[in-house]
């Protein structure tokens, strides 16, 4: 039966300690639907899950006219079932080039910005079967790396764990389940429209049968099991032996630690450094970064601009910097900041520095403080890259005067001096990588 599984699904991939409380997203449409009432079921009748609170989300992209009765659906079903509710909103600023990927990329920030503020790590989304299908397609026709084609239940977003217990399930089966406990559910009418390359390939393979889904459900099953038995470990030894991670945000990756791998392990190295220098949520495209790879391959030195990042080699190491000046944050008041740049969080008693900013250096500030800096330390970790690097760094201001860059001890302060704390806490990091 459908809730025997779902129950198999969700209690393997949290383990027998759940966390106290998780999140579910909502959309309003069957899959999501059938996700919330398998969960409530779950959480209301196993013991694993006595002690357990769930909030519901759904994020209103203001995309389609039957938005606003979705909302009310779904905040009426989860309070009825006893569950917190939170409507939150994308602007897509009538923007609508590349638009499912931005929405996606929106809502997963809101998100976890609010499951941040909640105290809440895990959310559970609706992906069933179908999607790591069409997924796989997608990414096949982007010609992603061995890594982009594995699929996992498992995922992380902004340090947040994201859970779906429904990787193994058919979307035909959720929907019968909804019309046999006869549950209301919308329909988004987008998933029929031939403007996202998803609905054309889900389309075909609606037209192709059941003999290509399961060839393909097969393909993954081999991929995933190569990258998790061999791949996996290896990219993990990759790191810990070959990467470093600075204070200042920038990487070094020893190149003479890495010769013994595969070009696929390399890539992967080099697309797990971008997404943790660059502050972003998201990978590069793969190719790219092979370009990098074929690069490393003909022992010359090289700078590369990719991913808000710069990558350059220097004899026998690679060392990869914020890129200045590439979508640096505007100026953000001191009190009111928790993290800049997706990088650095700020720590300690603001509420008297309402007049302070964070911002970046600029070419005018550095002259004008470059005497009083100390730039040794900086200096000597990145290969003489100091100047490029300090660009990059978070600074504080009043009144277009720079009174403090925390990470090389400069203040013109006092009280910042004490009571401000800046460090690098990148969304992406591996426990294998070392701090330095």
């Amino acid at each position: 039966m459908l809730y025997q599984q779902f129950q198999q699904n969700i209690e393997q991939l949290i383990g027998n300690r759940p966390p106290r409380s998780f999140a579910l997203a909502v959309s309003g449409g069957s899959d999501s639907i059938a996700l919330l009432m398998l969960t409530h079921k779950w959480v209301s009748t196993n013991s694993i899950s006595e002690n357990i609170s769930m909030v519901v989300m759904l994020v209103d992209h203001h995309l389609r006219e039957q938005s606003k009765l979705e909302h009310e659906y779904v905040r009426d079903l989860s309070r009825k079932l006893g569950y917190d509710y939170h409507l939150l909103h994308f602007n897509h600023q009538n923007n609508f080039s590349n638009l499912q990927a931005r929405a996606r990329e929106g809502r997963y920030q809101l998100m976890t910005d609010l499951c941040k503020k909640l105290d809440i790590l895990t959310i559970l989304t609706a992906h069933h079967l179908d999607d790591y299908i069409e997924n796989y397609c997608l990414r096949l026709e982007k010609k992603s790396s061995i890594f982009g084609l594995s699929g996992s239940p498992i995922n992380w977003y902004n340090n947040v764990k994201i859970v779906r217990p429904l990787f193994n399930i058919p979307k035909q089966r959720l929907v019968t389940y909804l019309i046999a406990n006869n549950i209301k559910w919308f329909e988004d009418e987008s998933n029929k429209s031939d403007k996202y390359q998803r609905n054309i390939i889900r389309k075909k393979l609606s037209q192709q049968g059941e003999y290509v889904k399961n060839q393909i459900i097969s393909e993954q099953s081999t991929i995933n099991q190569l990258v998790e038995e061999k791949l996996q470990p290896e990219l993990i030894a990759c790191i810990a032996e070959s990467v470093k991670i600075y204070q200042f945000g920038f990487a070094t990756i020893n190149l003479l630690q890495i010769t013994g791998f595969s070009s696929e392990i390399i890539l992967q190295l080099i697309s797990f450094v971008l997404i943790i220098i660059s502050g972003k949520n998201r990978s590069s495209r793969s190719e790219p970064i092979r370009i990098i790879v074929i690069l490393l391959q003909q022992q010359m030195n090289f700078t590369k601009t990719l991913h808000g990042c710069v990558i350059k080699k220097i004899n026998n190491n690679l060392i990869i910097c914020r890129e200045f000046g590439r979508s640096l944050p505007m100026d953000i008041k001191l009190n009111n900041i928790d993290i800049w740049d997706g990088r650095f969080r700020f720590t300690g008693s603001f509420a008297n520095n309402s007049g302070y900013l964070v911002s970046n250096l600029t070419i005018k500030d550095y002259s004008k403080i470059r005497k009083d800096l100390d730039l040794t330390i900086l200096k000597e970790t990145s290969f003489n890259n100091h100047v490029a690097i300090l660009f990059t760094l978070p600074v504080v201001k009043i009144l277009e005067k720079v009174i403090a860059i925390p990470h090389i001890s400069y203040y013109n302060d006092e009280g910042l001096s004490k009571g401000l704390d800046v460090s690098f806490s990148p969304n992406f990091v591996s426990r294998f990588t070392h701090f330095c």
